[in-house]
């Protein structure tokens, strides 16, 4: 399964150094949100290591249960993709691959999610253990903290496929 979505992410990687970047690099609506969503994904991130919800979820996989199987990096929308690489170039990171576990999730490296941006399915999603574990107060404390970030990256996805993804379709 892995090999079909790395040459599919590998394939909108190059779309988007050789065709897309400039573009998405310049848009001025794609630079204002940018800088309102990177705050927004620190504070969701807070939530969660205050919550104690990534150490749960670092436990839970190191005892072989994980939830980030492969097949899950097809949540991973196109326009969400190029996000991410705009905040990686913008933070002076990389996007890792998974090569070496082909059971997991593409993006799932040694420490977890190796994306700034998740997929809204993986952001919304709290297994059983994990909602027992955190509770009704924490899980819409983290739920409410999210929102900033959620109603950030649709904008910006929505933004990015109509302006850019559907226009240039017949190259994707």
């Amino acid at each position: 399964m892995h090999n079909d979505s790395v040459k599919y992410f590998e394939n909108l990687k190059n779309l988007y150094k050789n065709f897309f970047k400039e573009k998405l690099k310049k848009d001025s609506f794609i630079k204002e949100k940018l800088k309102s969503l990177i705050p927004a994904i620190e504070k969701s991130r807070r939530a969660f290591l205050e919550t104690g919800s990534f150490s749960f979820c670092a436990k839970c996989a190191n005892s072989g249960e994980k939830c980030c199987q492969a097949g899950l990096e097809w949540k991973l929308s196109a326009a969400e993709f190029f996000i991410n690489l705009l905040l990686a170039e913008k933070l002076g990171v990389s996007i890792k691959f998974n090569l070496e576990r082909p059971d997991d999730c593409l993006f799932l490296g040694e420490n977890g999610c190796n994306l700034i941006l998740t997929p809204l399915f993986c952001r919304n999603f709290f297994c059983d253990k994990l909602s027992k574990f955190l509770g009704y107060e924490k899980l819409i404390k983290i739920q409410q903290t999210m929102e900033d970030e959620a109603n950030l990256s649709f904008e910006l996805s929505d933004y990015i496929n109509r302006k850019y993804l559907i226009p240039y379709s017949n190259i994707l």
